[in-house]
């Protein structure tokens, strides 16, 4: 899923109904996994190019917990929330609100 946004950003996904993020790196590889409320182990994963250094900018998504576990991170959000990762250059930002809130989104 890629789709040209505003000033040079790519969309790479959008994910409804998300209750939380994982953003990982392993050796030459990131990503970011998105689980849902109530089903851990049901995950959507966003593969980023191989061989690349990413800064991931979370905005605007309430969250009530951030756990950090070497070599990857987890945002808990504070509800389900709609999610649109999308990519400027070696920027990738993860935006999202809850589905009430985001009409626009997913």
């Amino acid at each position: 899923m890629s789709e040209n946004l505003s000033s040079g950003e790519e969309l790479l996904e959008r994910v409804r109904n998300a209750a939380g993020i994982i953003l990982g790196v392993s050796e030459n590889r990131s990503w970011i996994e998105l689980f849902f409320e109530g089903d851990l182990m049901h995950t959507k994963t966003v593969n980023l190019p191989g061989g690349l250094i990413f800064d991931i900018y979370v905005e605007a998504i309430p969250h009530k917990a951030t756990v950090y576990e070497h070599p990857r991170t987890m945002i808990f959000f504070e509800g389900p929330c709609d999610v649109e990762i999308s990519r400027d250059g070696n920027k990738v930002i993860v935006k999202g609100a809850s589905p009430d809130q985001a009409p626009n989104l997913a």
